[in-house]
């Protein structure tokens, strides 16, 4: 584990909550309940105990020994800070100068400190552009999901010509780091649609970095493992038919995947893509198990080997009230890596002893699996069935 921290801002405010949305957030429709959460995002920041002293070059980082290694202290920086969740873009000004403010005041940002605002293509226009590169933002994530905006307007997320006018705005390049966010699956998108969206926009505009891909999300059913209320969030019931079927779920995909690499953007991890050098920091961070602090509601916190998640109710949120606070056990920590790098760079040769090598070995014989450089990678088709190969292998 290094040495840094890196830092999520989850903003739970939208123009308008997207008909598949089961994240914690609700519509911005009162100034005075955002005002009021800010404050108090703020203040958590500044009275955080989990945050390690201040010295004057750096953040001097003691971390105790985890379950499964030793500890480490020494320098270190806060290199990312991410603001998502809802859209955070529907702050004021002010509002995102104001807690930017006070996590510097807090921590020392390292002199190359990625900061992405997720955004909506609404909330892209000249002034704000202006406005959050003066406030150090140097990164973008756009949600398009679609072009098709039949199915943008059946999912509340307005049309495509607010895209297209978004890009225009973003080819000005008032900030270089550019991404855009898609979804397979969607209402009313066809087979392959999701593909020519992305060709098209790759087309049009070459200075976009980095693409996610994601596919729509199960629908809530009674073995669903429910965490919070907007888990059990359900689809219209004809949504399953409005859309491509199962089995093309991965075909598009895979044919998403083959165009990428053609244009020189790499699988980082099973949903993202980069061009060179422009890999999410926070990203990769969340993936490694590096130091993350975390502010805002519904926040998971992963610092000094343990985990903690702040309230989903604005009201417990306002009190500090905590869901959850666990030490983590080598067995937590061992699944996780497992599991992460599956999703990324492949399972490291170090880690074989540990696993089922029957079941390996098994699974690259009928090519669920590859071994390639020393490493144990997911075949691209078997994607959807990820989980079930970790449970076999573990």
């Amino acid at each position: 584990m290094n040495k840094n921290l890196y830092s999520y801002i989850h903003i739970p405010f939208c123009d308008q909550k997207c008909g598949y949305c089961r994240f914690a957030s609700i519509w911005s429709t009162q100034k005075f309940q955002i005002s009021k959460y800010v404050h108090s995002l703020v203040d958590e920041v500044r009275t955080s105990p989990l945050t390690p002293l201040l010295q004057e070059r750096g953040i001097w980082v003691f971390v105790p020994p985890s379950p499964v290694g030793e500890g480490i202290q020494g320098w270190g920086y806060l290199k990312s800070i991410y603001f998502w969740w809802g859209t955070p873009s529907v702050l004021e000004l002010s509002q995102i100068k104001m807690i930017l403010d006070t996590m510097e005041s807090k921590y020392c940002f390292d002199p190359d400190i990625e900061i992405t605002l997720e955004t909506t293509p609404i909330n892209v226009t000249k002034e704000n552009l202006q406005n959050w590169k003066k406030l150090w933002i140097n990164r973008i994530s756009m949600w398009v999901q679609t072009l098709s905006t039949k199915s943008l307007d059946e999912i509340w997320r307005g049309n495509k010509w607010d895209i297209i006018q978004a890009l225009d705005l973003l080819q000005e390049r008032w900030i270089d780091n550019i991404s855009l966010d898609f979804i397979i699956g969607l209402p009313y998108v066809e087979k392959w649609e999701i593909k020519k969206d992305i060709e098209y926009i790759l087309d049009a505009y070459s200075f976009i970095k980095h693409i996610s891909v994601y596919l729509l999300e199960e629908y809530y059913n009674e073995d669903k493992i429910i965490e919070t209320k907007y888990d059990k969030v359900t689809y219209p019931d004809d949504w399953n038919k409005l859309g491509i079927k199962d089995e093309d779920y991965l075909a598009e995909y895979r044919e998403i995947k083959k165009f990428l690499k053609s244009r020189w953007f790499h699988s980082y991890e099973i949903s993202n893509f980069s061009q060179p050098w422009y890999e999410c920091k926070h990203n990769q961070a969340y993936w490694n198990h590096s130091q993350i602090v975390a502010f805002w509601l519904w926040a998971y916190w992963y610092t000094n080997w343990v985990r903690y998640r702040n309230s989903d109710s604005f009201n417990e949120y306002y009190k500090r009230e905590k869901k959850v606070q666990e030490l983590s056990n080598s067995e937590d920590l061992f699944l996780e890596k497992i599991m992460f790098q599956l999703r990324t760079s492949g399972i490291e040769q170090s880690l074989y002893s540990q696993l089922d090598t029957n079941k390996i070995n098994l699974f690259i014989k009928d090519w669920y699996l590859k071994e390639e450089n020393s490493v144990i990678k997911l075949e691209d088709k078997w994607v959807l069935v990820m989980d079930y190969i970790l449970k076999e292998i573990i």
